[in-house]
C-alpha cells in the first residue's frame, strides 16, 4: 500500500514524516521491532511510537492514528 500522504481527518501533511518514523522506530525498538506490545489496562508504559510522535510534534490523535495503523505492503509484494 502507498504511504499516507495526508491525515484522513484533518488533512495535515504526513508523507514527509513516514520515512523518519519508520527509521526511528527501528532504532528505538532494535531487536523487538515487529513484536507486539500488550497492555494490561493498569499502567500505560511510554512506547517508542509515543516518543517518535512527540519528536515529530504530532499532537492530534487523528494524525497519530494514520501513521500508527498504516501497513506497508509494498515491501511484501
Amino acid at each position: 500500500m502507498i504511504i499516507p500522504v495526508r491525515c484522513v481527518s484533518c488533512g495535515k501533511l504526513l508523507s514527509d514524516k513516514w520515512e523518519f518514523y519508520k527509521r526511528r522506530l527501528r532504532e528505538l525498538r532494535g531487536d523487538a521491532f515487529g513484536k507486539r506490545t500488550y497492555f494490561s489496562g493498569g499502567e500505560v508504559p511510554e512506547t517508542a511510537e509515543k516518543k517518535i510522535f512527540d519528536e515529530l510534534h504530532l499532537t492530534r490523535y487523528c494524525c497519530r492514528k494514520v501513521l500508527l495503523t498504516h501497513v506497508d505492503l509494498i515491501e511484501k509484494i
